[in-house]
């Protein structure tokens, strides 16, 4: 039966970690907590043979104990035995299913029930859904592989709120692409459908060129556009875009120039919208136009016309747009 007793703090094992799944906590509202009231919920720890103890659950309330310089604690003790690993586990993970788990939190706790002896398929079954992820082989072997990615890609990752689908995407690179990645994610801080374009495009253009991707992020335009400090943020993550689109799609993003140029010299009012085909793939371009009224809409036929008859004997300019470029 466990027992609850005061503790010193230098009598638990801090640097024993088998029970641990907290990553990148916030302690600063439990320390506030701590100093306003006090510890409201006691530790929870396993003696071992040599009378010392191992943390099974508070290791949150430990760290905020240290840093408030706090050297005794309450704590529910379990003596040597009486619990084995997978029940010791099973109460530290049952603490953190209480609060919202982050990926890593949620790839350790899995990791660590494989581990204990917890059989694939009923971690599948069983706790996967508990963790709010889908119950198939996939997603465990996908979530417990981020654990091997570079520590601070997994804190960008953490930071940022990432999910599952783009987090998955740094497993495709290896430590050196990761390594490389990571300083122009934190310089530009992109969004998420920005992010899962940004690595999916280099690792593209990397696979297509044989170049690795430090090789890609080490050109000179692309290191010109980072260290461009002036420009605003945003500004700098759409060049990049731009530059890395252009990289990944050369035909269509010079495509795409060509119309845009084109559609300047149209001078079109706003009543009118001109679209190319989607990704220049067909011959057909659309065209529409909004107007409140007959006169409105004789008005907008009008420079239509203007525009069709101005061109008119100089080649098909639509044609021309779409025509193949050999680059």
């Amino acid at each position: 039966m466990r027992k609850l007793k005061r503790v010193p703090l230098t009598s638990i094992d801090l640097e024993d970690s088998t029970f641990l799944i907290t990553f990148m906590p916030n302690i600063e509202p439990l320390q506030t907590s701590i100093q306003l009231v006090g510890l409201l919920e006691p530790l929870i720890v396993r003696q071992r043979a040599d009378r010392r103890y191992q943390l099974v659950c508070g290791f949150k309330r430990t760290d905020a104990l240290r840093h408030l310089s706090i050297s005794h604690a309450e704590a529910f003790i379990y003596p040597e035995g009486e619990i084995d690993d997978l029940q010791a586990f099973l109460l530290t993970m049952g603490h953190n299913l209480l609060r919202s788990m982050n990926l890593i939190e949620k790839a350790h706790t899995l990791q660590k029930l494989l581990s204990f002896g917890v059989s694939e398929r009923d971690v599948i079954d069983r706790y996967l859904p508990l963790l709010d992820l889908q119950p198939n082989i996939r997603v465990l072997k996908q979530v417990v592989a981020l654990l091997g990615l570079e520590e601070n890609v997994k804190e960008y990752m953490v930071g940022e709120g990432l999910s599952l689908s783009t987090s998955t995407l740094f497993l495709l690179l290896d430590r050196e692409d990761q390594r490389a990645i990571f300083p122009l994610l934190l310089a530009l801080n992109p969004g998420e459908n920005r992010v899962k374009e940004i690595v999916t495009f280099l690792r593209e253009i990397s696979m297509r060129e044989g170049i690795p991707i430090p090789r890609l992020l080490a050109k000179k335009e692309i290191n010109d556009l980072l260290a461009e400090q002036q420009i605003p943020r945003p500004q700098r993550l759409e060049r990049l875009r731009r530059k890395i689109k252009e990289m990944r799609f050369p035909r269509l993003s010079l495509l795409e120039s060509r119309f845009a140029d084109y559609k300047r010299t149209l001078s079109l009012p706003p009543q009118i919208s001109f679209h190319p085909p989607p990704f220049f793939e067909s011959e057909h371009f659309k065209m529409e136009l909004r107007f409140k009224d007959f006169r409105q809409f004789q008005e907008l036929v009008a420079k239509l016309l203007h525009i069709a008859e101005r061109d008119r004997g100089g080649g098909d300019p639509i044609k021309e747009l779409t025509e193949v470029v050999d680059l």
